[in-house]
């Protein structure tokens, strides 16, 4: 699949979004709260350097997959890797999901470009590719429509968060 695109303004500067991605309590209330994720974990987190980096296990709510779909694809978790550049303010990603882990790729990069005084783009670059034959395609849809949503209710939530903390 060719690559994608997603862009949300932002109600905050590129470093305060930044602190918001690291910060433990917004991720939670992302997650668990705006997103309903049944499980997030953060398994390591680490700086050395210019360069962050983690590994995450979300285990998402459960999709409405039509049945056969639903079969193939099995457990919805994956693991993220991640690491964030902090001269150049990107984070790189890879998605591990748990099931087809050989056959699917997920990976993308996110930056923010200023749009103003205390206000931002965030932009996220992604490849997705399912290679399952006769569903990927749908799947792969299927996973770019879920990133959508996800990133959108991200971008509402972090406004509301960085107005609440009075960052």
């Amino acid at each position: 699949m060719p690559e994608h695109e997603i862009r949300h303004p932002m109600d905050c500067d590129i470093d305060t979004y930044w602190r918001c991605v690291f910060d433990e309590e917004y991720n939670r209330r992302l997650y668990k709260d705006v997103l309903r994720f049944r499980e997030l974990k953060v398994l390591s987190q680490e700086e050395k350097g210019d360069k962050k980096t983690r590994k995450l296990y979300l285990n998402p709510p459960p999709a409405d997959l039509p049945g056969p779909i639903a079969k193939i694809i099995g457990d919805l978790s994956w693991h993220e890797e991640g690491s964030f550049d902090t001269k150049t303010k990107r984070y790189r990603f890879k998605v591990i999901p748990a099931s087809l882990p050989d056959k699917t790729t997920i990976e993308g990069e996110i930056w923010c470009e200023p749009r103003g005084d205390k206000k931002c783009e965030r932009i996220a670059k992604t490849n997705v590719e399912v290679k399952v034959f006769m569903v990927g395609g749908i799947v792969e849809k299927r996973i770019i429509e879920d990133m959508r949503k996800s990133y959108e209710a991200a971008a509402k939530f972090t406004g509301e968060f960085v107005r609440e903390k009075g960052w």
